[in-house]
């Protein structure tokens, strides 16, 4: 970290030779300068963690040499510009905590050669473009915190790159896409603190590197698929505060990953599957506030790591 501090100057545009721009983790202020837009060979542009402020202008996507493009933990406002959609070789595009606004330019779903995707912590709305379904080679999506709208995209589930998908507190709805299963190499999937609705699709079971899956706080229904119990990679379910039924999955097999199961707040019934034993792992066991009818399972006592335990508010415990 260093102190640099005042603005940065627009002269910077008459170095035409700059390949490589890092001013991150300082104290400039003021606006990003147009004059940007005239480093024809600039590859990488970093000035995060700043206290940049304006909009980002659109003569950034006039740099069609860049690869790396990180603005985050700034107060830029204003839209995210369309012509970033020119960036052919952009690889990391990173936005996040600002006070961006405005719809995700449907454009920036033309950026096929990106692997980061980091809009996070901004105030931006409407939809997930249909777009998005093009950049296949996106491993990282993260889009937290806004007041995006609107379902799923089906398209979506071209992303057979994606290793991370995490869109908690929006105000996503309808249902949880089936087709997020064919997704094979999702290690976490994060959509909790949303307006989703439907069952929890099966599919989620086939998914044999997911590490985390947090669903809660939406308003889901149904049962939880038995085959959950079979993802042996799982460390994090947390499913808490749905209309979820039926009872627990009854098939946690020996050599689980799982760390922590929040099931709270749901119409959950029946017994404490004993297969809970099998997870040596676990931290947090949470089912409180549901309708589980059963004596208080001594077995519990043989989980090494459990520092966490929460049975309050059910029918019989």
């Amino acid at each position: 970290m260093n102190n640099f501090s005042g603005t940065i100057p627009p002269e910077i545009g008459n170095l035409t030779n700059l390949v490589f721009l890092n001013l991150k983790i300082n104290q400039f202020s003021g606006t990003i300068p147009q004059q940007i837009g005239s480093l024809a060979k600039l590859q990488i542009l970093r000035i995060f963690d700043n206290h940049l402020n304006g909009s980002i202008p659109e003569e950034i996507g006039y740099v069609r040499s860049l690869t790396k493009l990180s603005l985050g933990r700034n107060f830029l406002n204003g839209s995210i510009p369309a012509s970033l959609g020119n960036l052919n070789n952009l690889s990391f595009l990173l936005l996040y905590q600002n006070q961006l606004s405005g719809s995700i330019p449907r454009e920036i779903g033309y950026l096929r050669s990106l692997t980061d995707l980091k809009l996070g912590n901004n105030s931006l709305n409407g939809s997930i473009p249909a777009s998005f379904g093009n950049l296949r080679n996106l491993k990282t999506m993260i889009l937290n915190d806004n007041n995006l709208i609107g379902e799923i995209p089906s398209s979506i589930c071209n992303l057979t790159s994606l290793e991370m998908f995490y869109m908690p507190r929006n105000n996503l709805k309808g249902k949880v896409p089936q087709c997020l299963g064919n997704i094979s190499g999702l290690q976490v999937l994060v959509m909790s603190h949303n307006n989703l609705s439907g069952g929890m699709p099966p599919s989620i079971s086939n998914l044999t590197s997911l590490q985390i899956l947090e669903l809660g706080r939406n308003n889901l229904e149904g049962a939880i698929p038995q085959c959950f119990g079979n993802i042996s990679s799982l460390q994090v379910f947390d499913m808490q505060n749905n209309k979820l039924s039926g009872t627990l999955p009854t098939n946690f097999s020996i050599g689980s990953s799982l760390m922590s199961l929040n099931l709270h707040g749901n119409e959950l019934e029946g017994e404490i599957p004993r297969s809970l034993a099998n997870c040596k792992k676990l931290q947090v066991l949470d089912l409180g506030d549901n309708h589980l009818n059963d004596t208080y399972p001594m077995w519990l006592g043989t989980l090494p790591e459990l520092r966490v335990l929460r049975l309050t508010s059910n029918k019989r415990l």
